[in-house]
């Protein structure tokens, strides 16, 4: 049987997929050509193969990692938490800008999530203090291999971990 087809397994992408969809922010992890690490807090939204979908700047510490170092890793999780009731959704995997071809599919997964930059990303409406940075950002997807659901709300360092790795498509 294919691992993909495993009912625990199913469920685990069906958790982790209705947890990217309540949150909005991931504190992007990638390393710089000097070696040390930097951190970035990106919005997101995911499509239906987990993918991440970010937009940045080339020009930020981040993006110009990203053109070196294809390898990332993150964390999602809503402030405010007691130890009590931690949930979080630890990922890695790699990170690329998202090619002309894969723009249309980049926006549509966007704007549902963030319906108020769908004019702008379509190139209308006023935009305001976001149209300068828009017209300057681009896609990058974030391809995961891996991610670690923490739900302490089902015990105390409850984790499962989903290896896309050993998934068929």
């Amino acid at each position: 049987m294919r691992a993909s087809r495993e009912p625990e397994v199913e469920s685990l992408r069906s958790r982790i997929a209705a947890f990217l969809e309540r949150h909005t922010t991931l504190t992007l992890a990638t390393v710089g050509e000097d070696c040390l690490p930097a951190a970035a807090a990106v919005f997101y939204a995911h499509d239906a193969d987990l993918s991440l979908y970010f937009l940045s700047e080339e020009r930020t510490r981040h993006g110009d990692n990203l053109t070196r170092t294809r390898q990332v890793a993150g964390t999602i999780h809503a402030d405010g938490q007691d130890w009590r009731s931690i949930r979080g959704l630890q990922v890695r995997g790699t990170a690329d800008k998202v090619p002309l071809v894969g723009v249309a599919h980049a926006t549509a997964v966007y704007v549902r999530k963030f319906a108020f930059l769908g004019a702008l990303l379509a190139g209308g409406g006023a935009g305001g203090e976001l149209a300068v940075p828009l017209a300057r950002a681009r896609f990058w997807v974030l391809r995961p291999t891996w991610f670690r659901l923490i739900d302490n709300t089902a015990g105390f360092a409850s984790k499962q971990v989903l290896n896309l790795d050993d998934l068929e498509c």
